[in-house]
């Protein structure tokens, strides 16, 4: 597993706060084929730096929810994609969800097993919903910690021991929806993402659920009191903040979620009410 942790190592060192990676999330082997070439010629500064899985557009991809998406399923899928990610060259983090309650440690294994260098393990109970508040919608911060840090005791039991923990916290999706800026949410999101650095996470990632990015005082108030160790993901809505601009608010990494997936299939639809309505596939 040597060669893997030199993977795990050089994701790592991506992370860095004002210069953050940012990664596309893929979904089958056609997505990364495209994501990928745009590495192709001899220049030398490649765009892409990593690679990630988004298991919102594996399940969706499949016809099923992302709660719905099984441990088996969501293991087959890495394993399909994690050589042709390795043979790009690239590093390869995955979406393992909640870490699938009791069975976080296999779950961690098997994708360090399969070539994965990293993960996003959430908060959230998938069973549970958002609309159980705080108490009921997470785990508990206690039983959180220590789950993250058996996911990197896992790790390194595989021979993985930089493996990049990218700890998702979910306060701000949370229903009903916390306001912008929201004293409470802000003072939870610090104090969780405290505790998930302490416990080993590289960063912690933060967003606001579907249709509720974050604001831009508050992605300033978490970069400052998590020291930039902070990873977004791009809203779709309009206005909403860019990789530029978190850039320079000082996160350390850019994510888009299932992002690349609801524009590919938006295009799809849009492309084929076009033939539908008499037109051509000429752009």
């Amino acid at each position: 597993m040597e060669n893997t942790n030199k993977f795990a190592a050089k994701f790592k060192l991506l992370h860095q706060p004002s210069k953050p990676l940012v990664i596309p999330n893929i979904w089958d082997l056609s997505s990364l084929n495209a994501v990928a070439s745009l590495n192709a010629g001899d220049d030398n500064d490649k765009p892409v730096k990593a690679i990630a899985t988004a298991s919102w557009a594996i399940a969706d991809s499949m016809g099923l929810r992302d709660e719905d998406l099984t441990f088996k399923d969501n293991m087959a899928a890495i394993a399909r994609l994690a050589p042709f990610v390795r043979a790009a060259g690239l590093p390869f983090s995955v979406d393992l969800q909640d870490g699938y309650g009791d069975r976080i440690e296999e779950a961690v294994a098997s994708a360090v097993k399969l070539g994965a260098v990293g993960a996003n393990i959430e908060d959230s109970i998938p069973s549970a919903g958002f609309d159980q508040g705080l108490e009921g919608s997470l785990y508990r911060l206690d039983v959180q910690v220590a789950r993250l840090k058996s996911a990197l005791e896992a790790a390194t039991r595989s021979g993985c021991p930089d493996f990049v923990l990218n700890a998702r916290c979910d306060v701000f999706c949370l229903r009903p929806a916390w306001g912008p800026s929201d004293p409470t949410a802000l003072h939870e999101a610090v104090t969780r993402g405290r505790a998930y650095l302490e416990a080993g996470a590289t960063t912690v990632f933060f967003w606001g659920g579907r249709g509720r990015g974050l604001t831009r005082s508050e992605v300033e108030h978490l970069v400052q009191e998590l020291d930039g160790r902070v990873a977004v993901k791009l809203d779709e809505q309009a206005g909403a903040l860019g990789s530029a601009e978190l850039g320079e608010l000082g996160v350390a990494r850019i994510s888009v979620g299932p992002g690349l997936y609801r524009k590919a299939m938006q295009a799809i639809r849009e492309w084929t009410q076009n033939i539908l309505s008499g037109g051509s596939m000429a752009t």
